[in-house]
């Protein structure tokens, strides 16, 4: 499995110094106060959701899921080291999310609970959309998922504005929040990201009997 996993990044090598790049560009940006860290942290976890998606491009390009499929270590070992792929770049940049934290926290530049939150909630999106978006991938190939992916990301974010601004959706709620210590909300958040795990765990199950049951 670990050849599998290395063999992802090897292929989205070129994609993943883009990203560092970017990175590094919308940090020196944040720096100068034209964007909100939080941003960065959260737009950075919407770029590594295509990832996934690429990788399942360009095997299929190269007919390597027919002989991927084949090899003696099992469809489901093939299937769960797409998984860790996914998992080891949420982990990556949760890690750079907390030591960005750690470093402005430090630097007296930002507000650690706002930025732990932030976090907590980018890195639940980044393990629940590809927990979505990849028995797709599996069922129907990686061009005719990729519309899926974007209609995961923008309908339920359309959605929730709409409803905001109609009213109909009471934020008024949150403002309860205010009455907990900060501590409680950021460990109460944490459970945000477990049910990311859960999430990609159930759907790392559902990759798997696709899998098992598709013609290559």
């Amino acid at each position: 499995m670990t050849g599998l996993i290395t063999k992802d990044f090897l292929v989205m090598r070129k994609a993943l110094k883009s990203y560092l790049l970017i990175m590094a560009l919308y940090a020196v940006m944040a720096w100068l106060d034209i964007l909100n860290y939080g941003f960065i942290i959260t737009f950075i976890q919407v770029m590594l959701m295509v990832l996934p998606i690429s990788a399942f491009a360009y095997d299929e390009q190269a007919k390597w899921d027919r002989y991927a499929m084949s090899l003696p270590l099992g469809r489901h070992k093939v299937v769960g080291a797409r998984y860790l792929f996914v998992l080891i770049l949420t982990l990556a940049t949760t890690a750079i999310g907390l030591a960005t934290t750690a470093i402005l926290t430090l630097a007296r530049e930002a507000d650690p609970v706002e930025m732990i939150l932030t976090l907590e909630v980018s890195t639940t999106i980044g393990l629940l959309v590809p927990a979505v978006i990849l028995p797709l991938s599996y069922k129907l190939g990686a061009e005719r998922a990729r519309p899926y992916l974007y209609a995961i990301i923008f309908i339920p974010t359309i959605a929730f504005v709409l409803l905001a601004k109609a009213g109909i959706l009471d934020l008024s709620a949150l403002n309860s929040l205010n009455s907990l210590s900060p501590a409680s909300i950021v460990a109460g958040a944490a459970l945000l990201p477990a049910a990311g795990l859960v999430g990609l765990g159930s759907s790392y199950l559902i990759s798997c009997r696709v899998a098992a049951g598709k013609e290559y």
